[in-house]
């Protein structure tokens, strides 16, 4: 500690001195900021005990005739009674095994309070290993800010934050760099929105696969109720009767389930097998509704098209892209489909040792909705993704398979999706009732501390610090969102100018 910076003592208007938090008296002329790293001396070896400041609040000796002359206008200037405090809570200390214990013996009062340098910041900070990436940098120390990719696979990650303050930035900095690292990590992110298409420029196409949605879809693996569901029809209908007679016909042979197969094998089916006792005239219009509505299917592809399987391309890619940005299919046919993916990646980790991933959710909310609050497509649908999220959030981890949750809306997220992420979590300027679910899972220290971030700048905690405590840190992008390329300002301007090329000639 020779030559450390002390920048005040520990203070206690009471005369009692705690030992988790302190109180700080500053020295005149020095100053701390929200987030920043002190430390003091332990009472009984020496070693930094490090504690991070929540507060800092100036204080004035009251006096009773102060009031009646700011009534007046008369401000009293006296310095000499004002004095700067500084709050903070305790980290603990490194022991000879690098391990971070807490101060358990009392302090004396009026300890000094040292300011941390970066020397010891990296202790508690640096995670261990060469398998990590690079976030940002500490604005306080201008220190780089490294996540141990063990952990933010095992523990999985959270990056939430309001619309604008760079949380799909963050997110796809973090695919990129985990994604070249060595070895590097595997991604299949579902992509809401497109955005994570400019990997593909940063990464290479030969390490980056773009695939629409639909392209995954396995006819074959869907339940026979998800089909009459499309159509609005019930079980006892005649309709769901003769679909689901044909589709068995189909499984049956093996048979592709396909427009033109199903159609055929609606021919197939007999009134008497149903048990349909009415006119034969009546039981061909039902069969031709089936035949109108299998034709106007968006579940049902048109020919026989090869379904891609998400492990093939995994094994050949590093970042596999799941697009829905395409098209005007309903939310309950897309979370069918990105359902039975990531299922069939889970099942594979769990058979396949030499094999893992780590699931990207952009706009989380979509595909693991908190109950009651934000709710899209079918319940039966919504409930079976969510079921399968849940389970990668549980025990994927410990299986190969992370889970990165994006989210603007934190209290729109499944509350056992977020919690199971908590251990590792990134988070950005969020609205109150989002800072209070960070509240409710995380703490009200680590609440208190986002406080409102500027654009790029996030509060990180979890176990891909070596520290466990929030570290503040200033994002290094390494590439942005796809619709980072086309602002609203470039939109307008392209359409002025276009307006004005087609202008008519003066005569």
């Amino acid at each position: 500690m020779d030559g450390s910076l002390r920048v005040g003592h520990t203070y206690s208007p009471t005369g009692e001195y705690g030992i988790n938090e302190i109180t700080i008296l500053l020295l005149r002329g020095y100053e701390l900021a929200k987030g920043d790293l002190v430390y003091i001396a332990h009472p009984k070896n020496g070693c930094p005990v490090v504690y991070q400041v929540t507060r800092v609040y100036p204080h004035k000796r009251v006096r009773e005739y102060e009031e009646a002359l700011l009534r007046d206008g008369r401000v009293i200037t006296d310095f000499e009674d004002s004095t700067l405090h500084a709050q903070a809570y305790q980290w603990g200390w490194m022991d000879d095994g690098d391990s971070l214990r807490p101060l358990r013996y009392p302090l004396s009062p009026n300890t000094p309070v040292y300011v941390a340098e970066r020397e010891l910041i990296a202790q508690f900070t640096k995670p261990n290993g060469d398998w990590k990436l690079l976030l940002g940098s500490d604005p306080s120390t201008d220190l780089d800010v490294e996540l141990g990719l063990y952990s933010l696979i095992r523990q999985s990650c959270l990056i939430c934050g309001a619309v604008g303050t760079g949380k799909t930035t963050t997110a796809v900095t973090m695919v990129a760099r985990a994604a070249s690292a060595e070895p590097p990590v595997r991604f299949f992110i579902v992509d809401k929105d497109g955005e994570y298409s400019s990997l593909a420029e940063q990464l290479g196409a030969d390490k980056v696969l773009k695939v629409p949605w639909r392209r995954f879809f396995q006819p074959g693996d869907v339940p026979w109720e998800d089909y009459i569901g499309e159509f609005g029809w019930q079980k006892t209908w005649w309709n769901s009767k003769i679909l689901v007679h044909a589709l068995k016909i189909l499984y049956a042979q093996a048979a592709a389930v396909t427009k033109v197969n199903l159609k055929q094998a609606i021919g197939w089916v007999k009134p008497n097998k149903l048990g349909f006792n009415k006119k034969d005239e009546d039981f061909e219009s039902y069969r031709q509704q089936v035949v109108n509505a299998v034709s106007g299917s968006k579940l049902i592809p048109d020919g026989d098209m090869e379904p891609l399987d998400p492990v093939d391309l995994l094994k050949d890619r590093h970042v596999v892209l799941m697009d829905l940005s395409q098209g005007r299919d309903t939310w309950s046919q897309k979370h069918l489909v990105v359902a039975q993916v990531l299922r069939r990646i889970f099942g594979e980790a769990l058979e396949n040792r030499r094999f893992g991933c780590i699931v990207v959710l952009e706009e989380a909310m979509y595909y693991a909705p908190q109950r009651g609050v934000f709710e899209i497509g079918e319940k039966d649908s919504r409930g079976k993704l969510l079921g399968v999220v849940k389970e990668i959030a549980t025990n994927g981890g410990r299986n190969g398979v992370g889970l990165w949750a994006v989210t603007q809306r934190l209290s729109t997220v499944d509350k056992t999706v977020v919690t199971q992420c908590a251990n590792n979590v990134i988070c950005h300027g969020l609205e109150d009732v989002d800072k209070a679910r960070i509240a409710e899972i995380m703490g009200n220290k680590f609440a208190e501390l986002i406080g409102d971030l500027p654009p790029g700048e996030a509060i990180v905690k979890g176990t891909a610090l070596k520290c466990r405590f929030p570290i503040w840190v200033k994002v290094l992008p390494e590439l942005y969102p796809a619709s980072s390329l086309s602002t609203p300002m470039s939109r307008f301007i392209h359409m002025e100018m276009a307006g004005r090329e087609t202008l008519p000639l003066d005569d």
